[in-house]
């Protein structure tokens, strides 16, 4: 059963947590698995499928249902359908379903730029905030809009790399 498995995954995947897991990671999972048992219940009145009857038709009208009822953007409803494939593909692999649903299935991943005005940074450069820590939050960021440097690469910088 589908339910079940993506369950199994998702305590095995929370055992793993800081060591081959983020925490966002497992929560994405558990999101991810809260979406296919609403769309079961919503589409089916199930609350869980057995995984033989994944087909093409299933993976679509959950991607639908993910970008209609859930108002989720094109990149959000893609993850939770990779996150499902994954799942899927753990299946395959154990040979507990024939053939993968996901064999003529296509989506794209569309890419986004975010930017911010020079007048919205000046706003925030500005802004006074309630904490020390919020303050030095808005420099980080700040910092890292004006050099381009990703959060990760900012929170790898030392004194001696400046």
């Amino acid at each position: 059963m589908l339910v079940e498995i993506f369950e199994d995954h998702n305590r095995q995947m929370e055992a793993l947590i800081g060591r081959e897991f983020a925490p966002a990671t497992a929560i994405r999972y558990l999101t991810t698995l809260k979406h296919v048992t609403d769309f079961l219940k919503w589409k089916y009145k199930i609350s869980d499928i057995n995984i033989r009857e994944l087909d093409h038709e299933f993976v679509t009208s959950l991607e639908f249902c993910l970008r209609t009822m859930r108002k989720c953007n094109n990149n959000s409803a893609i993850k939770y359908i990779k996150n499902l494939k994954k799942i899927v593909h753990i299946c395959v692999a154990n040979d507990w379903l024939p053939k993968s649903p996901f064999i003529n299935y296509k989506s794209k991943i569309k890419e986004v730029i975010r930017v911010l005005s020079s007048q919205e940074l000046e706003t925030m450069a500005n802004k006074k905030l309630v904490s020390a820590r919020l303050t030095q939050l808005c420099d980080v960021f700040l910092f890292s809009c004006y050099t381009g440097l990703a959060y990760a690469d900012v929170k790898k910088l030392k004194r001696a790399c400046i």
